[in-house]
């Protein structure tokens, strides 16, 4: 159980919102989701 919520908290805090990605120019998941929200009006 601890492991699944240590699993959780990496997808959930580091990959999606810290962690840049090479293929988002260097922007974490979660920031370049929105950032794409921004620019195309979806709310």
């Amino acid at each position: 159980r601890e492991a699944m919520q240590d699993v959780s908290y990496y997808l959930m805090e580091r990959y999606n919102w810290v962690r840049p990605h090479q293929f988002n120019d260097g922007l974490a998941p979660a920031v370049a989701e929105e950032k794409l929200k921004t620019v195309s009006g979806i709310s």
